[in-house]
């Protein structure tokens, strides 16, 4: 449970008298890790993660010190960059994909770094220098030890920056040979891959420069999923709670590999975007229409498709095998299971940001 920040006095009050006990602490990594722990407590987020670093560089093998300062550290880091750390097949298409796009003395702007893991793929590629935005400071606190620890802190400087707030004289001094970006969302574009391209490639990539992914698609099918009919609420210990289903997350995520997962339909490409050109990106709107085969259909299920360059693609279609880092995005349908033969109308709307998907039966 996320308890709510502490008022604007009492915090005001409490973040000068830390000051003052951080100052005092000096060297002791434990009484820091105190200190950041109460930090966190009191919705001071960025000045406990501050003092948790502080404390975990004075003693990085400390158990006490790392269980103290385990949540300042993580607040705010979502789980999913572990998550694409572990996906071998999307990071065996990025290295491909750099391996045949960087040649040596490049300069190579990776936005959204994350670990820093594409950053030195490019340089283990022959990069002479990398420049990576990182804004979530704990994460791009951890990218910076993690390249000194393989030996790329020469070549890689990690900018705790927004893209769009990159300056091209201040931080990259000339405009660069290579964009890379792993900024895709399980739906495209929640995560604001078109808006930072958008500004990124007509700004800082030179005449000529090659941008990876260079396009991607967002794919749909009919399909049935039996886990869709968790979001009923009608009967919970003989209740209606039905009213509070429409809180639930929407639309449902489901595993790339889940075998009750099982298409209805072929897929096809609702939407495409060539991330290369840079924008711009208007909003858009496409349907299409398909057929239920093989069994009844209950909602409609979307994926992501990536182009990184040619002959390099990456995609999540639901399949048996190892699981993607990307989920598989369900709208249910509102009006529940359909037969074998009918036919539905798959809508889709989006904006820089946001997807939306819906269908209805075609009539007659």
């Amino acid at each position: 449970m996320n308890l709510p920040e502490r008022d604007s006095p009492n915090k005001a009050r409490f973040a000068a008298a830390l000051d003052a006990l951080v100052v005092a602490a000096k060297d002791d990594a434990r009484t820091l890790a105190g200190l950041s722990a109460a930090a966190q407590e009191h919705g001071l987020k960025m000045r406990a993660l501050e003092i948790a670093t502080m404390a975990r560089n004075l003693a990085p093998d400390d158990a006490q010190v790392r269980a103290v300062t385990g949540r300042a550290m993580a607040a705010g880091v979502p789980r999913w960059h572990h998550n694409i750390l572990r996906d071998l097949a999307r990071n065996s298409a990025y290295r491909a994909a750099l391996e045949q796009v960087v040649r040596p003395g490049d300069h190579v702007l990776d936005i959204g770094a994350g670990s820093g893991l594409l950053s030195m793929i490019a340089a283990r590629a022959g990069a002479a220098r990398v420049t990576a935005c990182e804004l979530n400071p704990a994460v791009a606190d951890a990218a910076v030890r993690t390249v000194a620890q393989n030996g790329f802190a020469d070549r890689i400087t990690i900018v705790p920056l927004y893209s769009t707030d990159v300056e091209l004289e201040r931080d990259l001094g000339a405009r660069v040979d290579v964009i890379v970006q792993e900024i895709i969302a399980h739906d495209m574009l929640c995560e604001g891959v078109l808006p930072a391209l958008a500004d990124a490639v007509p700004r800082f990539l030179k005449p000529g420069g090659r941008v990876v992914p260079e396009r991607a698609q967002v794919r749909v099918a009919l399909a049935h999923w039996p886990h869709a009919k968790a979001r009923d609420l009608d009967n919970v210990e003989g209740l209606d709670l039905s009213p509070f289903s429409t809180l639930a997350r929407y639309p449902l995520e489901a595993a790339s590999n889940d075998p009750s997962l099982v298409l209805r339909s072929d897929p096809v490409d609702l939407f495409g975007w060539d991330f290369a050109a840079g924008g711009p990106y208007g909003p858009g709107r496409a349907s299409t229409e398909l057929t239920v085969h093989d069994g009844d259909a209950n909602g409609v299920v979307q994926w992501i498709h990536i182009d990184l360059v040619e002959g390099v693609t990456y995609e999540n279609a639901p399949a048996p095998g190892p699981n993607s880092s990307w989920a598989c995005l369900f709208y249910p349908f509102t009006a529940g299971a359909v037969p074998a033969g009918t036919v539905m109308r798959v809508n889709g709307t989006h904006s820089q940001i946001a997807l939306r998907i819906w269908a209805e039966p075609v009539a007659g």
